[in-house]
């Protein structure tokens, strides 16, 4: 007979926390929310900037009409009709040839691909390495499965930078391969790509969180976890910032915060600890040459700028692996990217004014040593479960992958 859970104590407000909740709400099931700052969201989450003087994401999110999971947590809080889906007709630009080509996953993908041979100067056979996929080894890099591909530098690569916020010379060839045979390989109809009507506030963190106060779940902003008391092998006690809570033997701690925050909580776990920023510029234009940009997503080579996405009030530009610029001048990015922007346009156009985002520690590396690690991670008491998109390691640390982990964290309770 499975045990009776007196109450679930979650940690962090994040998406997977939220998603967590949600869960333990759809199966009747107490819980509490404890979160550090002052907001919910996350890594996802959207704000007024006052420089750009628009309501902004503070990045772009992948996520496609494959991810069940992210379809049912947005059919629960009921917010799909907040979301519009994008044709795959991906526009590409190389900035040192001016070449521009498009391939489109919404179509026949295999007459698109191996018929058209979309990218210049290439034939059938430089497509052949989509099917070394279909069989990887754990410990493979995408740069090792595909990285001699005449299609690697115009395709492989901007496509893992994209998934996985990883280089491919780093990147799990596994887990880009799970990616592709839920999308790509089976067809059109898994490939469309959901986006917001306004924001990811509105349209995922808002809604969440008006299921869970409908549901009078209570969530204590401003909470830090400081310190975790143990006992035989259970949790005991959580500590934070103003409040001390008492762990009885009928509860559980369900910990959905990042593999940083638990490093400094259990010390001596063996998890990731190499992470990769994701940087975003977003750009205020005026109505006339927002018209200028005719398709909603492009994919830029050989650039600074790697993924441009056409909003309704901006242009939001984002660079994944960009641990790099983390030291540099703002402006100087800004400058430089909007020089690449108005290259692919092919004319010399103002922008309004900017922002830029680096969200630093965005997700930890995605290699297979640190799948790895994250693999072999067990929950470390008896009484606790851990959530967030990165304890998904057969999948990219995405939404989806977020919105499964508090999914399967009540599911194992």
């Amino acid at each position: 007979m499975k045990k009776i859970i007196n109450k679930v104590h979650i940690i962090g407000a994040g998406l997977a926390g939220l998603s967590t909740t949600v869960n333990a709400i759809k199966k009747n099931i107490d819980c509490e929310i404890y979160e550090s700052s002052k907001i919910a969201g996350g890594r996802c989450r959207s704000f007024f900037d006052k420089k750009i003087n628009l309501e902004i994401d503070n990045g772009n999110h992948l996520v496609f009409s494959a991810n069940k999971n992210f379809l049912d947590f947005c059919e629960s809080i009921g917010t799909l009709k907040t979301f519009k889906l994008i044709s795959t007709n991906l526009i590409f630009f190389d900035l040192n040839s001016s070449n521009k080509w498009e391939i489109s996953f919404d179509k026949n993908i295999f007459k698109e691909i191996f018929y058209k041979c979309p990218i210049p100067q290439t034939i059938f056979f430089d497509y052949l390495s989509f099917f070394k996929f279909l069989l990887v080894k754990s410990k493979t890099t995408v740069h090792e499965l595909v990285g001699k591909s005449k299609i690697y530098k115009t395709f492989w690569e901007p496509f893992t930078l994209a998934v996985m916020n990883t280089s491919p010379n780093f990147a799990s060839a596994k887990v880009l391969s799970n990616v592709l045979k839920e999308t790509i390989f089976k067809g059109k109809k898994n490939c469309l790509i959901y986006q917001p009507l306004e924001n990811w506030e509105k349209s995922l963190i808002q809604p969440a969180l008006k299921f869970i106060k409908k549901h009078n779940v209570q969530i204590n902003y401003n909470e830090t976890l400081k310190k975790v008391f143990i006992d035989q092998g259970k949790i005991k006690k959580l500590v934070f910032t103003t409040k001390e809570v008492e762990i009885n033997s009928d509860d559980r701690v369900i910990f959905a915060i990042p593999p940083s925050n638990i490093n400094k909580l259990f010390p001596d776990y063996s998890l990731p600890c190499d992470y990769n920023t994701i940087l975003n510029i977003h750009y205020k234009v005026s109505s006339i040459n927002q018209k200028l940009f005719k398709n909603e997503i492009s994919g830029f080579i050989n650039t600074v700028s790697q993924w441009i996405f056409v909003k309704k009030d901006c242009i939001s530009v984002t660079v994944s692996d960009a641990n790099k610029f983390n030291t540099i001048n703002s402006n100087d990015i800004t400058e430089i990217v909007w020089e690449e922007i108005c290259a692919f346009i092919g004319e010399k156009i103002p922008y309004l004014s900017s922002q830029v985002i680096k969200e630093k520690k965005a997700t930890y590396i995605q290699s297979p040593k640190n799948n790895s690690l994250v693999q072999k991670f067990n929950n470390m008491k008896k009484n606790n479960i851990f959530a967030g998109d990165w304890t998904q390691n057969n999948l990219p640390c995405t939404i989806e992958a977020s919105i499964l982990s508090g999914k399967k964290a009540i599911e194992l309770l």
